[in-house]
């Protein structure tokens, strides 16, 4: 086997893709010669050392893979659980507002109105037992109207106990147009201005005007 020969098979040897009696020969060979012998030496260290450097490499990247997989495997983890999360809240609202809570019936609420000086009181009870009222309240931009929606809920071991002989809303005159405001300011009064009291399938109005000689 002459030099060129040898020193072409010589990648393939070392890689073990080269024949048993090409093995065999390059073996001879190299006993021959000593050239060829360093030359095996310094291309098996080189072919060492390029195939520890891409076995790094391929190291580096699938810990690069490892820690994307971990990263995804967090981000999931937490999208799931922001999810559930919600999931968890909205069925705690559904059970507080549907479940719970639920518009009142008026045939289950009694209303009742007092009057003591220029000063009128709506009380707003329930008719039933273990049962008390809730009462959201909100001022519309038409004219002077108080929007009232009655809630009732189920008596239980929190429930505050001011809470049990009805809700107080209470109105002062100056005299029968006059209303006083919250803010101390003076609201002359139109028939436009009212009271909207919302129940389950009902809503009740009644003039701020009448409030103040009427029983509702």
């Amino acid at each position: 086997m002459n030099h060129h020969v040898f020193k072409d098979l010589v990648p393939s040897y070392l890689e073990h893709l080269t024949s048993e009696e090409t093995n065999r020969q390059m073996d001879v060979h190299m006993e021959q010669c000593k050239d060829c012998r360093e030359y095996v030496h310094d291309m098996r260290e080189e072919w060492m050392s390029e195939h520890v450097h891409v076995q790094a490499k391929e190291d580096r990247n699938v810990d690069y893979f490892k820690k994307v997989r971990s990263k995804n495997r967090k981000k999931i983890f937490t999208i799931v659980t922001s999810l559930l999360s919600l999931f968890l809240v909205l069925i705690i609202g559904y059970y507080l507002f549907y479940i719970k809570m639920w518009i009142a019936d008026p045939n289950d609420v009694q209303t009742t109105i007092q009057t003591q000086g220029n000063t009128v009181t709506l009380t707003f009870s329930s008719k039933q037992d273990n049962r008390y009222l809730l009462l959201r309240k909100e001022q519309l931009n038409q004219g002077y109207t108080d929007n009232m929606i009655v809630y009732e809920m189920r008596e239980d071991l929190s429930t505050p106990a001011n809470l049990m002989d009805g809700i107080n809303i209470t109105y002062t005159f100056l005299d029968e147009n006059t209303l006083l405001l919250d803010n101390g300011k003076k609201k002359k009064l139109t028939a436009d201005d009212k009271i909207s009291i919302q129940y389950k399938d009902h809503t009740k109005e009644l003039s701020l005007i009448d409030l103040y000689h009427s029983d509702l």
